[in-house]
């Protein structure tokens, strides 16, 4: 059996675990404004994903989705591209 390369082991790693992800997106036409947009994947389920959110949106909704994550048992997440350990994390 070929052995996984590091990369390769912390991206399967990473796959086991659900995601909490925020992306902001900027636009300049007419005039600048950014856009923020949460990203929530879980082990075999597809993606789900919310935008057009300005910065305090995002940072509420994305509390919740961690809430909803400790209450359907998950310990740990990543979150912002960090692993965390959900019992002690507050974002």
């Amino acid at each position: 059996m070929p052995r996984l390369t590091i990369g390769a082991q912390i991206f399967s790693n990473m796959l086991r675990y659900p995601r909490v992800e925020i992306i902001k997106r900027k636009t300049y036409v007419p005039i600048y404004q950014e856009y923020y947009e949460v990203q929530t994947m879980r082990p075999n389920r597809p993606m789900k994903s919310k935008f057009g959110m300005d910065k305090s949106q995002a940072m509420s909704y994305s509390r919740r989705e961690v809430a909803k994550l400790k209450e359907e048992g998950y310990t740990k997440a990543v979150y912002n591209s960090m692993m965390v350990d959900l019992n002690t994390f507050c974002p």
